[in-house]
């Protein structure tokens, strides 16, 4: 006897055995739907682009409009005494009221363009990779909800910002509202929008990227007054202009200095401190602000001006000349998709009694107010458009190998029952791709998502799982033309012949890819290798050999099995 025979005998019972054949293919028929299933319900997370480890993140502190220097100074010192016992963190930069030095993300971002009293940018730096246990990704995760808890004081939004995986973009999730009517309804809109967001879960930093309405005080001079006060107008904006702001009066010039050094004037920095928000408030702030005329007579600057109470005028944002108003989030440990498609559907639950709602598209709307029959347009953009034209491109590369490996099989055989057969082959090795995410999502301590780089590795097992096929319908053909063995003999002779090869060259992409199942980005490609790989051995020795058995019976009919003992 022959040694080795082990799987070809497996092999040969499989093809004589139809009760086996139909168990094989309904155990494979179930390892496919089930792979699906837990993709459909989530045990297998899917996120096309997963956030990539760093040495640093940046936080975003925005204050609505009208909040003053020292309450945006008082949240960033909360930050800085919360982030100060975190041994992982070891520098911390503040850049109150300007921009921190950005990169082409910040850019995007438009954070450059963001200044005011009510801005702040920090820049959080960590300890290298090696020293610490804990990921950056991790570390965002955990501090995010202790940060925005405990220094939220003002109303103040904190956002925290990572570095991006892909292409930078201006949040994970990006609802474009776009309408040629009035600006205040789509305002009014955009935070029906936000509170549909705040109901989705794992959605965080959640923002409408427009100017808040707040009130204001205008100053204007009463000419007439100050003249008859025996004052100059110039005087008057002078002093106003000192007692809140405070100007540079001269520059002190030092040799050692690139530049002069300014000295900088201000009445009293606790005239800029208001203990309310009233026309009452700041006529007293003015009362205590006096201008010494030309008779020596102190005159006070309330009976100067005039004071009117308004509203803030809107800053306004187009895109392909529309107004614009962007409703923004980030996803915290899930992926966009899941968080797009759930505010889909609360969106049709929560708005379809104000607005008639309509697709425009795949995945947009269009609403019409049901009242004003105002028009609005939402788009979403952001990473989830990062995401959407990276599954259509690499869809559209593994449309194109299946095609590609289909005709050269055509030409190659002459056969397209063969041919077909070879595909199919290829395709259920998703399987193992699926699988070994959901086990590798249980070995790691964070979350492992099933993401772009692992179609990409899915369509490189297409040509390895082809190659396979290949080799075992080559050598079953030779066997039956030279060898005049019959077609089931022939391919269970194949199968045991290229089974120790084939397992080589599984074993040396598995070694070779467990260097990248450890990267955040790059993982998903090592770990469908590993997984696919597998399957495809798998597939190889018991789905291809059934698969393959009718084509060949068909090419070779009249083939009868020689006895072997003879």
């Amino acid at each position: 006897m022959k040694k080795n025979k082990i799987i070809e005998s497996s092999v040969y019972a499989l093809l004589q055995s139809k009760t086996k054949k139909t168990f094989t293919i309904l155990f494979m028929l179930l390892a496919l739907v089930s792979s699906v299933l837990l993709v459909t319900s989530e045990l297998v997370k899917v996120k096309l682009l997963p956030n990539q480890y760093a040495d640093n993140f940046t936080i975003y502190i925005d204050l609505p409009e009208g909040k003053s220097v020292y309450e945006t100074k008082e949240v960033t010192s909360c930050i800085v005494q919360t982030l100060k016992k975190e041994e992982i963190i070891t520098d911390m930069s503040i850049f109150l009221g300007e921009s921190a030095p950005v990169d082409f993300s910040g850019m995007l971002k438009g954070r450059p363009l963001s200044s005011g009293e009510n801005i702040a940018n920090m820049l959080i730096n960590l300890k290298k990779e090696h020293e610490r246990e804990e990921s950056s990704v991790a570390a965002v995760h955990r501090l995010r909800p202790i940060i925005q808890k405990n220094c939220s004081m003002h109303n103040a939004n904190i956002k925290f910002v990572e570095a991006p995986a892909g292409p930078p973009y201006l949040a994970a999730i990006v609802l474009e509202v776009t309408s040629d009517d009035n600006l205040a309804s789509m305002e009014k809109l955009a935070y029906k929008l936000e509170k549909i967001f705040r109901m989705t879960q794992g959605l965080v930093d959640i923002d409408v990227l427009a100017d808040e309405n707040f009130k204001r005080f205008d100053v204007s001079f009463n000419r007439e007054k100050i003249l008859k006060s025996n004052l100059q107008l110039d005087q008057v904006k002078k002093i106003l202009y000192l007692s809140f702001e405070g100007m540079n009066i001269a520059y002190s010039n030092d040799a050692n200095a690139q530049n002069q050094i300014p000295i900088h004037l201000v009445l009293d920095k606790k005239t800029k401190r208001f203990s309310s928000s009233s026309k009452k408030e700041l006529l007293n702030k003015f009362s205590e602000i006096k201008l010494m005329n030309s008779l020596g007579m102190l005159v006070p600057l309330s009976e100067l001006v005039t004071i009117n109470a308004t509203t803030n005028k809107h800053k306004i944002v187009s895109k392909n000349l529309s107004p614009l108003i962007n409703v923004v989030g980030e996803t915290d440990e899930i992926s966009q998709i899941y968080a797009l498609l759930e505010i889909r559907e609360n969106i049709l639950k929560e708005l379809s009694n104000e607005y008639d709602i309509e697709k425009s598209s795949m995945l947009d709307y269009n609403l019409v107010d049901k009242k004003t029959k105002e028009k609005f347009n939402l788009h979403w953009d952001g990473e989830q458009k990062v995401s959407m034209d990276t599954i259509t491109d690499l869809s559209m590369a593994l449309g194109v190998a299946i095609v590609l490996i289909f005709f050269m099989m055509v030409v190659y055989y002459k056969n397209f029952s063969l041919a077909t057969a070879i595909i199919l082959a290829s395709f259920i090795s998703i399987v193992g791709v699926i699988y070994m995410h959901l086990i590798w999502d249980m070995l790691t301590p964070t979350n492992f998502y099933m993401s772009g780089t692992s179609l990409i590795g899915f369509i490189a097992l297409i040509g390895i799982n082809s190659r396979n096929s290949l080799l075992i319908i080559d050598f079953a053909k030779q066997l039956v033309e030279e060898q005049n063995l019959s077609v089931d003999r022939a391919i269970a002779v194949s199968v045991n012949t290229r089974a120790k090869p084939i397992l080589l060259t599984v074993l040396a992409i598995i070694f070779a890819s467990a260097l990248l199942a450890t990267d955040p980005v790059f993982g998903g490609l090592g770990v469908a290798l590993i997984g696919g790989t597998l399957a495809a051995y798998a597939v190889s020795l018991f789905i291809v050999p059934i698969i393959i058995q009718k084509p060949l019976l068909n090419k070779y009919p009249l083939q009868k099995e020689i006895d072997e003992e003879k």
